[in-house]
C-alpha cells in the first residue's frame, strides 16, 4: 500500500503498562467523516475507554463496516 494515499491516527502510550503501547490506524483520504468518527470510536475502544463512556461521548453511530454475525460467532462457544 502506497502510504501517500493514506493518513494515520497513532496512540502511543506514554507510561509503563502491559496494555498495548502503540495503536496505529491506516486510514484513506477519501474517508468520510462519519467513516473517521466511526474509526475514532473504534480508537477509543482500542486504548480501553469503557462502552459506556464511548457511547455517551460520541452517541450512535451508523457503523456499515461492522458484522453482528461475526461477533456471535466469535462469542459462540
Amino acid at each position: 500500500m502506497d502510504s501517500n494515499n493514506y493518513d494515520f491516527l497513532i496512540y502511543k502510550r506514554g507510561n509503563e503498562t502491559k496494555e498495548a503501547k502503540s495503536i496505529e490506524l491506516k486510514i484513506p483520504n477519501e474517508m468520510t467523516c462519519d467513516e473517521f468518527k466511526i474509526m475514532c470510536v473504534r480508537m477509543a475502544h482500542a486504548i480501553g475507554y469503557h462502552q459506556n463512556s464511548v457511547a455517551e461521548t460520541f452517541g450512535k453511530i451508523k457503523d456499515k463496516l461492522s458484522n453482528t454475525n461475526q461477533l456471535k460467532l466469535l462469542l459462540k462457544d
